[in-house]
């Protein structure tokens, strides 16, 4: 009894794991490894989708001139306006108004608000209104054409006084001026030249003249209604100013006739300080003879009271330092700590002597040891200067003491002067008092009389003259060509456009692909070898094009190895029949199995092809067809009296019969025709005197008849008596499976076998799937040996697909050609010639 739950470098069968031996343990865990970008890979998958990058890149290129002929020809008129730093002006002022103007006016933020007025909507309704772009009912400025007629009379408004425009603009506005503002307010683009005091501003229109027509009313208007903002506001403050300035006339007058009534009543009211404050025709008529002894009266009495201040808080600081030093007691520290004793000349030589016999300690201690005369020496040393601060310290509360009270009798002496002389001041004050309060009128009175004044002249002479910061230094040209639409940015937009949208879709399709498409792929992400690639054979041979379009397993081209021996397909199979020979010693190959992860893979292509294979190498092979849910071999070699899937137990014998004991394997095996293998005839390799391998044999174990439960029968131990009975009558025994995933007959299978390829279909197996499958196996304890990439597209990038293959090396020489006895005859003919 053989045991198939075994497994191990010693399959069940006796046979050596070839496929331990030939590669290293891969992990259990398979996970995608994290690489970065490929570039190589990008090409190829943007060489092979270049048709829909073409696609985009045309769709960009006519939508690009769709919107050519769509969009309206756009002209552009073009001001430059330039910003003083301060506004001109006949007459030099140096008031506040004028300097914060001038101040304003040369930061970026005038710049910015001049900007922001050029579109604004009231200056945008002031043009339509100067202009008359509302008498057609705006159609010149929605682009028709403008009659000359209207230039000549919108030229005729624009020289118009000021004060006409003045009054037009003020009216209020139209909803059609409104409309025509908002349309103008589109075209409008105002713009600061970075670095400069500069705005080009842009007008664009439909029409050409309309455009220059409005570039330059637009910097005239502004100008223009900056200067009537301005001479509107200083006729206002002209008119406020007179009218002040005569109430100011009237109150400066009753002012002075008080204080000259009050002086002449009361002579001593001088003494304070009276004639200091008096003005005008009182400083020289007595007013100044008083002032310079009531100036010494109130001069003496701030001094004094200065002085009493300074003394009762030199009495509060030293009373508090005293208060600490009691606190302190005999603590040196914190009596150093009072400001008055560490600041005394007697602390502070104390305290440098004794960081100078420290410093010296620190010294010494670098060089002797304590018990050495020069360090006790120092140490006693350090010690009386300690004491000698000590005593200095100690002797500064007596000290402190003694100032407090010369502090108290200097206050006390202050005191009694202050109230003298408060005494001598308090009888003037009561003359003064009156005085002083009609002085201060008066001059006040005075100082407003004379500002009005002063602004009055300056008003005067600034409100007629017509100067702006704003001035136009570029006049605006005729637009000759367009500005918008521009066709070579048009198209150049739009090919980038399209070019950026087929490279994203060929970049995302590409990240969302999670199939293998290469074989760098494939051994790269899953770890193991591809023993072939095995191209698309819907692409070879005039017969495969033929029918293409039904492929059956009976069709032609699908035994490639073959039907057509000369093709990339079939040289594909006998590199993975020279690929597996390498694998191992001939004992431990015997047995293999094919298998895939999804169904549809190629998988039965493959097991047939290179069973193919080896029987023209001359071997004697088996291929078994042990795919029990979904049989195909019997398809594949056309077998006419093949049932597949029924339950009759009259059909021909296949696996199943094996199985369960009805058959063996030398009479339910079916031999393949030695025609329907061999490449070479016998007819050809005795005309042409070649060596050909002979004694090869391939014969089909089908699938027989249904089983109700393959998965049971294949647990137990009938499917390994049957390779081990396979392997001694056949040199080769090829097994084809049924896909990992779909269900568990191949992981019974694996056991028995030396060595498992897995088919991958390329660009439709998913890889999560592949590592699936490939963890199961490893799982079960049986690791694949490699890979078999199926189906690969032959287009451009063939070289990146297939390893740098030179697919069609030898065609037309008669290698692998059934042609090739008719080469032969002729090539001896023209040798004989």
């Amino acid at each position: 009894m053989i045991n198939p739950s075994s497994s191990g470098t010693t399959t069940p069968n006796g046979f050596g794991d070839a496929s331990h031996a030939a590669l290293p343990h891969l992990p259990a865990n398979l996970a995608e490894p994290k690489h970065g970008f490929d570039f190589r890979r990008f090409w190829h998958s943007l060489v092979e989708r270049s048709w829909i990058v073409a696609i985009c890149v045309l769709a960009g290129l006519f939508l690009a001139l769709g919107y050519l002929a769509r969009m309206p020809k756009l002209y552009q008129g073009h001001t430059v306006l330039e910003v003083e730093f301060q506004e001109p002006t006949v007459i030099a002022t140096d008031d506040s108004a004028a300097r914060m103007r001038s101040t304003f006016l040369a930061s970026q933020e005038a710049l910015r608000t001049i900007e922001q007025n050029l579109s604004n909507q009231t200056l945008l309704i002031r043009v339509v209104r100067s202009e008359g772009l509302t008498e057609d009912g705006g159609r010149a400025l929605l682009g028709q054409s403008i009659a000359s007629g209207n230039v000549s009379g919108a030229t005729q408004r624009a020289d118009q006084s000021p004060g006409a425009n003045k009054t037009q603009n003020t009216a209020i506005s139209t909803p059609l001026e409104e409309a025509l503002g908002r349309a103008m307010e589109r075209m409008v683009k105002p713009v600061i030249r970075r670095g400069t005091r500069l705005i080009d501003l842009y007008v664009t229109n439909r029409d050409p003249a309309m455009a220059q027509r409005l570039a330059e009313a637009i910097g005239r208007e502004y100008i223009r209604n900056s200067i009537e903002r301005r001479a509107s506001l200083s006729e206002e403050a002209l008119r406020y100013l007179l009218e002040e300035e005569e109430r100011l006339k009237t109150n400066l007058q009753k002012s002075e006739a008080a204080v000259a009534e009050y002086k002449a009543k009361t002579p001593d009211a001088l003494q304070l300080g009276g004639g200091t404050a008096a003005t005008g025709s009182q400083q020289g008529s007595g007013a100044g003879s008083g002032g310079p002894r009531g100036g010494l009266v109130e001069d003496k009495l701030q001094e004094l009271n200065s002085k009493l201040t300074a003394a009762k808080a030199e009495q509060l600081r030293l009373e508090g330092e005293h208060q600490q030093i009691e606190q302190a007691g005999d603590n040196i520290g914190s009596l150093l700590a009072i400001p008055s004793i560490s600041a005394a000349p007697s602390v502070t030589e104390a305290q440098r002597s004794v960081t100078q016999v420290e410093a010296g300690i620190t010294t010494y201690a670098l060089r002797y040891k304590e018990k050495h005369p020069k360090m006790m020496a120092a140490r006693a040393a350090l010690a009386e200067a300690k004491e000698k601060l000590r005593q200095a310290v100690m002797a500064q509360p007596a000290i402190l003491r003694n100032t407090i009270e010369q502090t108290k009798a200097t206050a006390a002496s202050l005191q009694g002067a202050l109230q003298d002389q408060q005494g001598v001041a308090v009888a003037l004050n009561k003359a003064a008092i009156g005085y002083q309060e009609l002085a201060r009128q008066a001059e006040t009175d005075r100082a407003l009389y004379e500002s009005v004044l002063r602004q009055i002249k300056e008003t005067s002479l600034t409100k007629d003259v017509k100067t702006n910061a704003v001035s136009v230094i570029e006049h605006s040209p005729l637009p000759n060509s367009p500005v918008s639409p521009s066709p070579a940015k048009a198209i150049a937009l739009g090919l980038l456009g399209g070019l950026a949208a087929g490279l994203a879709f060929v970049v995302g399709t590409d990240a969302l692909d999670r199939s293998v498409k290469t074989v760098d792929q494939a051994e790269t992400t899953l770890g193991l070898p591809v023993f072939a690639a095995v191209p698309e054979t819907t692409d070879e041979g005039p017969v495969t094009r033929l029918k293409r379009r039904r492929r059956v397993f009976g069709s032609s081209n699908y035994r490639v190895v073959v039907e057509t021996p000369e093709s990339p397909a079939a040289e594909a199979f006998r590199n993975l029949r020279a690929a597996l020979s390498l694998l191992g010693p001939e004992a431990e190959r015997k047995v293999s199995i094919f298998t895939s992860a999804l169904p549809n893979e190629g998988k039965s292509f493959t097991s047939a092809n290179y069973s193919l294979a080896l029987a023209q190498q001359g071997y004697r092979v088996l291929l078994i067809d042990g795919d029990l849910r979904r049989p195909n071999m019997h398809r594949i070699f056309r077998f006419p009296d093949a049932i597949t899937n029924s339950s009759d137990k009259n059909s021909a014998p296949g696996v199943i019969d094996c199985l369960v004991g009805e058959a063996d394997v030398a009479s339910a095996a079916r031999p393949i025709p030695a025609g329907e293998i061999e490449i070479v005839g016998d007819n050809i390799a005795v005309s042409g005197k070649i060596l050909t391998a002979t004694g090869g044999q391939l014969s089909v174990l089908a699938g027989g008849r249904r089983a109700p439960n393959p998965a049971e029968i294949l647990a137990g131990p009938f499917f390994g008596q049957l390779v081990a009975e396979a392997a001694k009558l056949f040199d080769r025994v090829v097994i084809d499976s049924a896909p990992v995933l779909a269900v568990s007959d191949t992981l019974l299978m694996t056991p028995y076998a030396q060595t498992v390829c897995i088919v991958l279909r390329a660009r439709k197996t998913p890889r999560p799937a592949v590592r699936r499958a490939i963890s199961l196996l490893m799982s079960s304890g049986i690791r694949p040996a490699g890979l078999v990439l199926n189906r690969l597209r032959r287009n451009r990038g063939v070289g990146y697909y297939y390893y740098y293959a030179s697919h069609g090396y030898g065609a037309g020489e008669g290698s692998y050609s059934r042609s090739y006895g008719r080469h032969s005859s002729s090539d001896r003919e023209d040798n004989g010639a």
